[in-house]
């Protein structure tokens, strides 16, 4: 059973729900401005209003959403400063757990488990922008499971909620695309070799690349939109009545 999957079987009623409301603001089928109305989600999940509410908090602790006074739960906008803020830590944080996967010595199943996906990134890069985004969050999130740092992987899970919605819009830049590709071979041969300095390093560069393509993209959306938002006119909805 992959991570993910087991990540999924160990989450609450909340948790299921927030992801599954995450995914749909990342993907851009929430835009910023939607309003997330806890009646209509409680009788798309079958849920009472409790789980929905508690899913909700969950999303305003990510960023992802800004609980309002007689409007409810509003998707956040995205922010150069935000950006900014969230991958000076993002950065700091994936360098240290490159650092300790490359000179853990049982890393031997976790290569075993990234080679493919990462070697699938050369040939989607400039592409099948969704197939990368995807298969990239999927590395991502390997990565994280891996560690055996319940803090580290708890806080970089929180975060990747939100920086997912940045990686989006830096890789609708083919040329971004192509650079992520290489950096993340290039993450992987440190790691094999057991260079904890050098994984390091080029895991908060990547990082530090994505924070500046997604800035790029949000000062400059004419050279890009997000794979699954592309070609959307309509793409504004809400989940009100």
């Amino acid at each position: 059973m992959s991570e993910s999957s087991d990540a999924a079987l160990n989450q609450t009623l909340p948790e299921k729900i927030a992801a599954a409301l995450a995914e749909r603001i990342v993907d851009g089928r929430y835009p910023p401005g939607s309003r997330l109305v806890e009646a209509v989600l409680s009788r798309e999940f079958g849920s009472s209003h409790g789980p929905v509410r508690d899913a909700l908090r969950l999303l305003q602790s990510a960023g992802l959403v800004t609980i309002l006074p007689y409007r409810g739960a509003v998707v956040t906008d995205v922010t150069v400063r935000e950006i900014r803020e969230i991958y000076q830590v993002r950065a700091a944080l994936v360098g240290l757990r490159a650092r300790w996967i490359a000179e853990d010595p049982q890393r031997g199943e976790l290569l075993e488990k990234v080679a493919e996906p990462i070697a699938r990134l050369q040939k989607l890069a400039g592409k099948d922008a969704e197939a990368y985004t995807r298969t990239a969050l999927q590395v991502n999130r390997t990565f994280t499971e891996s560690l055996g740092n319940r803090w580290l992987r708890a806080t970089l899970n929180s975060l990747m909620l939100q920086t997912s919605r940045y990686t989006r819009l830096a890789l609708a830049s083919p040329a971004h695309q192509r650079l992520s590709a290489r950096q993340w071979q290039a993450l992987l041969e440190a790691i094999q070799v057991g260079d904890g300095d050098r994984a390091e390093s080029i895991a908060a560069t990547l990082s530090q690349a994505t924070r500046d393509a997604a800035i790029r993209h949000l000062e400059n959306p004419a050279r890009g939109a997000p794979p699954a938002a592309a070609g959307k006119g309509n793409a504004r909805r809400k989940a009100s009545t």
